[in-house]
């Protein structure tokens, strides 16, 4: 019986492994993933209303966090980035308002 359930176990550890690697492949964030952030998001003015939206913000963020972008240095991408994740992970509508200021993220990093 506890030899079935240590085989049982690995199995389901070896399956789990798998799963995530092939996760952890697709993680890589596309330009048409930006769009959507940019249209869906930025543009329908989701930012406005953070109590409301924070759930698709927090993944809108996620994607821009983990986007290489067009132009611009890799540290400053991740500052702005960063601000947005940071505000929306505490709850700070002011904090996200100035962090999702199109232009001075677009003059960098388009």
């Amino acid at each position: 019986m506890r030899s079935t359930n240590i085989i049982i176990f690995a199995i389901i550890v070896g399956f789990s492994l798998t799963i995530s690697q092939l996760f952890a492949a697709d993680k890589k964030i596309t330009h048409e993933q930006i769009e959507e952030v940019m249209k869906k998001g930025f543009k329908a003015k989701l930012q406005n209303d953070l109590a409301a939206n924070k759930e698709v913000l927090a993944k809108y963020a996620a994607w821009l966090a983990a986007y290489k972008p067009p132009k611009g240095d890799d540290a400053s991408w991740k500052e702005k980035t960063g601000a947005i994740v940071k505000a929306i992970k505490t709850d700070n509508q002011a904090a996200l308002k100035k962090a999702t200021n199109c232009k001075a993220c677009h003059n960098v990093h388009k």
